[in-house]
């Protein structure tokens, strides 16, 4: 399957990135529906077939010239179909089709840290705070590259020799804001820099909201450290919520305009972070360094265990894994008895 069949079909007008979603996962085949926009009829209605059949025919050059932009500029592409692309962002329902990345993204688990560009003491002190002792348990940080509690979230994971991902609201070539551009070379060479929109394109109000969801998808938490009433990190909270996500928010003083924000969320139901023994007691898998059974494990049950990042039936997890049902099924009851996991009606949950 070629990526340029998923850049043409992000530029055809009418299909959105869920419908491309509900595609993929039907055909596994971008370029089949592209040749014979027929396959689609029955199954996704007129409007769709349409849409593809009567496409623009200069959408196939557009999508080749911006193939050979990324390869000029070393940038690499990762499809839905893409073993590397992230597992968790591939769950929501309006995945990107593809995404821009300056590097291989590893396959640790991720947690967001965001808050507002203007920020006071404390919300500094407690961003460095919860970002390190979760860098010294092996997860990465996501951000969005945005000045005050982003810069800071992204510094302090590399300060303490930590992975971390930003998420820019324009291409993956545009710096914002431009005195960002020390933390941006930085995260380039130790971490990865990633991007749903076309190189070149300049970051605008429209499309930080559309980056916020990619930020709220990658991880199995968000956590604001401080945020104001009208800050950003509330609609990536917001969004991360209505995904299944676990949202925490930092109390905040109630004089305190610039954490305004997180007691908005606490109302809305948000956990309440006081200490980073709340994260781990809400997603205990992420305790690696607290949890001796994930050491004494096969590969193949390490391989399981860091496929489950949220409930999950068993025939995804089987196509995650590439296990054979039948084969999986036996695994995952050994898994239960050791108490590495629970199975429910078909339905995994680690509990490590």
């Amino acid at each position: 399957m070629s990526i340029i069949d998923y850049i043409e079909i992000s530029f055809i007008k009418g299909i959105g990135k869920s419908t491309i979603k509900q595609i993929y996962e039907e055909f596994a085949d971008i370029g089949a529906v592209l040749k014979n926009p027929e396959l689609l009829k029955e199954q996704f209605g007129q409007k769709v077939y349409l849409s593809i059949k009567n496409r623009d025919s200069s959408l196939r050059k557009k999508a080749e010239e911006e193939y050979r932009k990324a390869s000029k500029k070393d940038i690499k592409i990762l499809t839905l179909q893409d073993e590397n692309y992230p597992s968790m962002l591939k769950e929501i329902p309006d995945p990107p089709s593809f995404l821009y990345a300056s590097s291989e993204i590893p396959d640790v688990p991720l947690i967001s840290v965001v808050g507002s560009r203007k920020h006071t003491y404390y919300g500094k002190s407690v961003t460095r705070e919860i970002v390190k002792k979760l860098v010294e348990n092996g997860i990465g940080i996501v951000s969005g590259l945005a000045s005050g509690i982003d810069r800071i979230a992204h510094e302090t994971a590399l300060e303490n020799n930590g992975f971390t991902i930003a998420v820019l609201g324009g291409g993956i070539d545009r710096i914002f804001p431009y005195e960002n551009r020390d933390i941006y070379t930085k995260i380039k060479k130790e971490g990865v820099l990633i991007s749903e929109f076309p190189i070149g394109q300049k970051p605008t109000r429209y499309t930080f909201p559309i980056r916020n969801r990619i930020i709220a998808g990658l991880s199995a938490g968000v956590i604001v450290t401080e945020a104001s009433e009208r800050s950003g990190a509330l609609i990536t909270a917001r969004t991360a919520n209505e995904y299944g996500r676990v949202v925490f928010s930092v109390p905040s003083n109630i004089n305190n305009p610039y954490g305004k924000g997180c007691n908005i969320l606490l109302k809305e139901g948000a956990i309440p972070l006081t200490g980073i023994e709340d994260v781990f007691e809400n997603l205990p898998y992420l305790d690696k360094k607290e949890s001796p059974a994930y050491m004494d494990i096969s590969d193949v049950e390490k391989l399981i265990l860091d496929s489950i990042n949220q409930p999950v039936h068993i025939d995804l997890l089987s196509e995650k894994t590439n296990i054979d049902t039948e084969q999986i099924i036996v695994i995952l009851f050994e898994m239960e008895i050791k108490g590495l996991l629970t199975v429910e009606n078909g339905i995994v949950v680690r509990n490590i």
